[in-house]
């Protein structure tokens, strides 16, 4: 029993873990317009984005925010990006290129935004 409310304390403090190497803003809101500057703004500053702990491998702008690949500690790379950016959605990249990646990004955003 403590152990359990001892992961749901931590999963709300680092946001909530849908998937092993997924973690996704606790705060998340879906039907957002990926095309405004803001938006932009952020995937410009986030890709590429390179720390001792992190690489960003792909990020987008998604109706459920900006959701980030990364390379490296998935919960590291949740605080720095969500909480400096604005970074919604933070998964371990999968080995599959860019095409790959845009496909891993479209599986994220369904799983966090269903229709209906």
């Amino acid at each position: 029993m403590r152990r359990a409310l001892a992961v749901g304390i931590l999963a709300l403090l680092l946001g909530c873990s849908d998937a092993p190497g997924t973690v996704t803003a606790p705060d998340l809101r879906c039907g957002q317009d990926q095309t405004t500057d803001a938006a932009k703004d952020v995937v410009e500053k986030v890709g590429g984005l390179r720390t001792d702990d992190v690489v960003v491998r792909l990020a987008r702008s998604t109706p459920a925010g900006t959701v980030a690949l990364v390379d490296g500690d998935v919960e590291r790379a949740y605080r720095l990006l969500h909480d400096r950016y604005g970074v919604a959605v933070v998964a371990q990249a999968d080995d599959d290129g860019v095409a790959g990646g845009l496909a891993q990004i479209e599986r994220l955003v369904r799983t966090s935004c269903p229709k209906g």
